[in-house]
Formats: structure tokens, C-alpha cells, sequence
């Protein structure tokens, strides 16, 4: 019986959650205007980001959301808690927020958002391709715009 527990209950780190406010919007790739429908996740780590349902997927890893590209699974964009880091000397201000952008290498990128006491690390991990640099590049641009920490 504790075998059966440890393996289902104490070992099921992966997690589902899904949020229903659906909604259309448009979107400009190359030059043309595409409509795709976003879903708005709401995390559990206090933050909020839409996303293209038919281009991607979300799920909770450990203390991960991560958003998988349905089309091309080397595509992922990774939200977590986290620190600023020492390298990260050019910070960019908004109304809301602090921001500071790493480009680890060719197919690896860290954004870091900060409000008050709270930063969240956004990795996008990409194949480093031009099928990848025509459409997933602005849906996870949208995704990144509609970043929203919840106090």
C-alpha cells in the first residue's frame, strides 16, 4: 500500500490546470492578419498569461508552468519563480514592470519580469529555425504581453 501511495500520490508532480476565459483575437504574421483564440492561464505561482490554444499546451512541472508547442515540441516557453541576476545589467522599466532579457545561446533566451518582491524567469527554448522565427516567435511574443503578476 505505501508503494502504491508513494508512486500516485507523493510522485505526481505533473499537473493540468486550465482556465475557461476563451477569447479571439488577431494577430499580425508576415504582413497577414491571423485570428486565433487565446485561453488565459492562471497560475498557482500569482501570475496570469494567454496563450494560442491551438498552438499550445500548459501544464504544472514541479514548480514550472510550461507552455509546449503543439506543432514543434522543441518549442517550449518555461514560467518560474526566480531571482534577477547578477548579469542581468540592462533592465528596461514599464509602467508595471522591471524586465531584463538574457540570450543564453542560439536556441535559449531568459526573460526576467519583477514587480515589488516578486520575479518570474520566462525561458523560451526554441530550434533556432526560420519555420520557428515565422509563427511561434509572435504567438509567444503575444503570450509574453499579456504577462501579468498578481498581487
Amino acid at each position: 500500500i505505501y508503494l502504491m501511495y508513494h508512486f500516485f500520490v507523493e510522485k505526481s508532480d505533473i499537473k493540468i490546470n486550465m482556465s475557461t476565459d476563451k477569447q479571439i483575437e488577431y494577430i499580425t504574421i508576415e504582413g497577414t492578419e491571423e485570428l486565433i483564440m487565446t485561453q488565459k492561464y492562471v497560475s498557482d505561482l500569482g501570475y496570469s498569461m494567454r496563450y494560442d490554444v491551438t498552438d499550445f499546451k500548459v501544464f504544472k512541472y514541479k514548480t514550472q508552468d510550461i507552455y509546449k508547442n503543439l506543432n514543434d515540441e522543441r518549442v517550449l516557453v518555461v514560467v518560474e519563480k526566480s531571482q534577477i541576476p547578477s548579469n542581468c545589467t540592462t533592465i528596461t522599466s514599464t509602467k508595471e514592470y522591471n524586465n531584463c532579457y538574457i540570450k543564453v545561446d542560439n536556441y535559449t533566451e531568459e526573460n526576467y519580469i519583477s514587480s515589488k518582491n516578486q520575479v518570474y524567469k520566462i525561458t523560451i527554448k526554441t530550434p533556432g529555425t526560420t519555420e520557428y522565427l515565422e509563427g511561434a516567435r509572435v504567438r509567444i511574443e503575444h503570450m509574453l504581453n499579456t504577462f501579468s503578476i498578481m498581487n
